[in-house]
């Protein structure tokens, strides 16, 4: 085992899981399963049999560090006029995304019986599948659920069955049946590039690597003064996506000419998804109570039907659900690593902009479900 306070050793092996993704998603098979499903795959089993630690020190790093320059990276090319034509379909979808998992918290009070504390789970589980673990912990306080084998529990079953939602969506988004019966407007989301008018990509210079990360990193120093001057440093994200896509809009003829900011950002994408990976404990989830799993299997379910049902009414595209129904079950940071990762462009915003408001919306449908199963029980 690789011992967590082993930093070039534990980087060494997360870069290698990196690579290899890298390269099989090349392959036939790696690319329906694409280069974040393969690192969360492989991680996950490196730490399930003790070859990488669950925690350390660099995951934190990558976490605090990596994920927002990544995000503003990708940022630095927005065109904020497409960003909010295409963000406003994504809110829609979220909306709906967050209905379904509210409806499927409360049949899964009708189909099982958790017992007292049933109206608790339900909103804790609400609340985490609509903002995120913020939310998780803010509701379990508000309603008082502080019973520790059951809150260990919880929790452990929303963080492996949370990686595994994101290992079907990422499978999802290369499944040609759902691209073919979800491809509305497609064209908008993908980034044209200059392969497909026939011409050829400039070469990747230093000069525009390093202007790049310059511009990203200089974008978060200044979102996190900002977001720490107005004592909100938890929206750190809001900020840098507010920033930087305005400075993409108004900057976007001289950002144009930059190169290779997108292989930087997937290259902090591919660590993140390996750390979320790692640190997925099974041994928990499998030793929590059997209705919890009943209770976010009825989210799931719910939420993906509610999300398909009104993809088709809709006309929804595959991208925009799969960015919306991430901001509400897995947050924005994953939201945005997806559309990054997939190079849509246009959605990496609305997806931290969507999820966020999540974070807002959160404890309010929590505590909402909470209130109305209470009174429902007197």
């Amino acid at each position: 085992m690789i011992a967590a306070d082993n930093i070039f050793g534990l980087l060494a092996a997360l870069l290698a899981i990196c690579a290899l993704a890298a390269g099989l998603e090349k392959t036939r098979w790696g690319k329906r399963l694409s280069g974040a499903g393969i690192i969360l795959l492989t991680a996950f089993a490196a730490a399930h049999f003790g070859i990488l630690p669950r925690s350390a020190p660099l995951y934190g790093t990558i976490w605090t560090y990596m994920v927002p320059l990544a995000i503003a990276l990708f940022l630095l090319k927005a065109d904020l006029i497409k960003v909010v034509s295409e963000g406003g379909r994504v809110l829609v979808a979220f909306l709906i995304g967050m209905a379904g998992t509210v409806f499927g918290a409360w049949l899964a009070t009708l189909l099982v019986d958790l017992g007292q504390s049933e109206a608790q789970i339900a909103a804790v589980f609400t609340a985490t599948y609509t903002g995120g673990s913020l939310n998780f912990v803010a509701v379990a306080e508000a309603v008082s659920f502080d019973d520790n084998s059951q809150l260990s529990a919880a929790l452990a079953i929303d963080n492996i069955l949370g990686v595994g939602f994101i290992i079907l969506l990422n499978l999802a988004a290369g499944w040609p049946l759902f691209q073919q019966r979800y491809a509305w407007r497609m064209d908008a989301v993908v980034r044209e590039t200059l392969q497909a008018k026939g011409e050829a990509e400039p070469a990747i210079d230093l000069f525009g690597l390093t202007m790049a990360l310059a511009l990203a990193a200089g974008a978060v120093a200044v979102s996190a003064f900002f977001a720490n001057a107005f004592g909100i440093p938890d929206y750190r994200l809001l900020v840098i996506t507010v920033l930087v896509t305005g400075v993409a809009t108004l900057g976007r003829k001289y950002l144009a000419g930059l190169r290779g900011e997108d292989m930087l950002a997937m290259m902090a994408m591919y660590l993140f998804f390996a750390i979320i990976g790692a640190g997925a404990d099974l041994g928990a989830m499998l030793s929590a109570a059997p209705g919890m799993f009943v209770m976010v299997g009825c989210i799931f379910v719910s939420h993906l039907v509610f999300m398909l049902v009104a993809g088709r009414l809709l006309k929804l595209n595959y991208a925009e659900l799969i960015t919306a129904s991430l901001a509400c079950i897995a947050g924005p940071p994953i939201a945005a690593a997806i559309a990054i990762l997939f190079k849509w462009r246009n959605l990496v915003a609305p997806g931290i902009l969507t999820g966020i408001l999540g974070y807002v919306l959160g404890n309010f449908a929590g505590i909402g479900l909470f209130s109305l199963l209470n009174r429902n029980a007197l």
